[in-house]
Parts: structure tokens; sequence; C-alpha cells
């Protein structure tokens, strides 16, 4: 049996296997292989019947799509349940099944399956940055340097990518097992009263330990994984397939700040949530930012709402959601939220 890296310190979650983590879609999922030339604009409206509805078939792919605007062939994209598909076939001369021809409208159009996914992807899950003091991370070490052996001399260290090898530095105390899974984090920016923002760059496999060094295999990228990154266990991710929040109310909060900092916030973008798990907050509730009653010289101002936001990860005092819609450009640091609905 695989077990989870050991360490002194209360950490943000257990660490889990990697078969416990590497969760496959459903069979009968609906999966669009990538032809060349395809955009996510293409694909939303060949299945979505709206280009603009691209963000939820990246949000669903964040694990094997880094960057919206490049996708490549081959790639298997999961697409949202509930959608309907151009069948399989169409042109052979290097254009794609989506090249609007005049036999586009004759073209048969089979449904899709709408089996279950969850409301928080493994992907963004693992991707998104999270607050958290220092003594709240639970490093088990560094990653030292990826394994690149070679007599040319380089004038830098050589960048590290999906299934390239890495040195783990293990702390004092700490041990890891073959099967473990290590997620590397980087601390960029102290956002108070939280702690510091942890930026999320990549997650590894544990293939060897020896001599308080272990060797892991790259299994996802999200930003420049670094030597120096912080070595954690690699939380488990447990927001189930099919089920979706429920009504609530009564749980209020405030916004931190945002993953990147910049003038105007847009959809799609994170932000951090001054309650977490000790407020009884779960990956997969919603809550709503909204601008209070305010006196004014004319009278009461009506409270008014600004946008809605999703919880993609948990710590002990925070929060990280994805913005998923906004009625006014006033979102801000300091704005109250309100939970709205809560993962059953």
């Amino acid at each position: 049996m695989r077990s989870s890296l050991v360490l002194a310190a209360a950490g943000l979650a257990a660490a889990a296997p990697v078969a416990a983590q590497q969760q496959e879609p459903p069979a009968q999922e609906r999966v669009h292989v990538v032809r060349e030339g395809e955009t996510l604009w293409e694909i939303a409206r060949a299945y979505l019947s709206d280009p603009f509805l691209w963000p939820e078939i990246f949000r669903l792919n964040t694990d094997v799509v880094q960057d919206p605007a490049r996708i490549y062939p081959s790639e298997r994209l999961v697409l949202p349940g509930g959608t309907r598909a151009v069948q399989e076939g169409g042109p052979r001369d290097g254009r794609t099944v989506f090249f609007r021809d005049r036999d586009a409208e004759d073209r048969e159009i089979v449904g899709a399956s709408t089996a279950p996914y969850p409301v928080v992807t493994q992907g963004d899950f693992y991707r998104a940055s999270f607050v958290a003091p220092d003594a709240e991370v639970p490093s088990v070490g560094r990653l030292a340097e990826v394994v690149s052996p070679t007599e040319v001399a380089l004038d830098r260290q050589p960048g590290i990518h999906p299934y390239d090898k890495v040195y783990v530095a293990l702390g004092a105390g700490a041990t890891a097992q073959v099967g473990d899974r290590i997620h590397f984090v980087r601390p960029v920016r102290d956002l108070r009263p939280g702690g510091r923002v942890w930026q999320s760059t990549g997650v590894a496999t544990v293939a060897a330990v020896e001599d308080g060094v272990a060797t892991a295999v790259m299994v996802r990228i999200f930003d420049d994984v670094r030597p120096g990154d912080v070595a954690m266990p690699a939380a488990r991710f447990t927001v189930p397939a099919g089920v979706r929040p429920v009504s609530a109310t009564g749980l209020q909060g405030r916004i931190l700040g945002f993953e990147t900092v910049h003038p105007i916030v847009a959809t799609q973008e994170y932000a951090f949530l001054d309650v977490g798990r000790q407020a009884g907050v779960r990956e997969g509730d919603e809550f709503e930012a909204y601008l209070p009653r305010e006196a004014r010289s004319w009278g009461s101002r009506p409270e008014i709402r600004v946008g809605r936001m999703q919880v993609v990860k948990v710590t002990e005092r925070t929060a990280t959601v994805r913005v998923t819609s906004l009625e006014q450009p006033a979102i801000r640091p300091g704005l109250p939220v309100r939970r709205i609905a809560r993962m059953p």
C-alpha cells in the first residue's frame, strides 16, 4: 500500500497515492481529440453553439491546456455535459471538421453524453494559487535540480518539462515513498492578514528515494518550475462528479486580494477570501460579492450585487475562488462576500 509523505507539521491536506488522484473521466463522457488548426473558439462554436463559451471547455481541461490560446493536435479535451457534437469525419484536405462550407448545415448532429463531471476539476484544484502562512505549508523539502547530465557547457539551468525527472532534497525528518505525489509551490508575495500567496508550479510522482533525495517525474506543469520550489504533499482531490452545490446562507467573508494584480478583474481569474476550512468552506461552494447598502445624501442606496465566484481550493483560514460572473466592474480587495451555495 502506498503511504503519504510523512512530516511533523500539520498540512493543508493529506497526501494521496497516484491511483487515487489520477481519476480518468467516465468512459461514456464526450471527449474531443484536437486536430491541426483548431482553436477553443471553434470547438465551443461547434459543440456548444456559442464560441464565447470557450472558457467552459478550458476550465474542464486545465490539466491538459496550459494556455487557452495554444492547443495542439491529439490533445483530448473533455466537453461539458449536455452538449451536442458534429459527427466525426469531414474534409480530408487539411481542413478541420469545423470548416464551414456549403454542406455545413446538412451535417448530422449527434447527441453528446451527459455524463457527470465535477464542478471543480482536478486541473483547477492543483493549478490554483493559495494564501497561507509559512507554518501551514507542509514543506518536505525543495526541488534541487532537473536530471539532465551533460558535458555541454550551459549558460543556465535547463527548463523543466512534463515527464522530466527532478531531484527533491528532502528536509530533516521528512520521508517519501515510491508513488507519493509531490506538489511544487513558490511564495510570490505577502498578502495580509492571510499570510503569503503561494503559486502552484507543478506536480510530480516519486519514482525513487535514496539517501534523503527523492527522484520524481513531473506529471503536471502549471508555471515555470524552478530549483528552490517548495515541495509539499499533493492534497487529495475530493470533489465528487455529478454533485452540485445547494442553496445556502449565513457565512460572510471578504476578498483578501487577487492572484494577478491589475486594475480590472475579469471572469475566470482567481481571488482569495478570508474564510476557509475552519469556517466550513469546501471546494465547489459558491460566493457572491456585493456592495452593501449605503447612506447617500439623497437617501439609502440599495445593495448592489457585483459578481459570483466558485471555490477551487481551501486552506485552513482562506479559500481560492474563480470569478465566474461579473455584474459590475467593481470587484476589489476588501469587498464583502457571502456564501450562496454549498456542497452537500
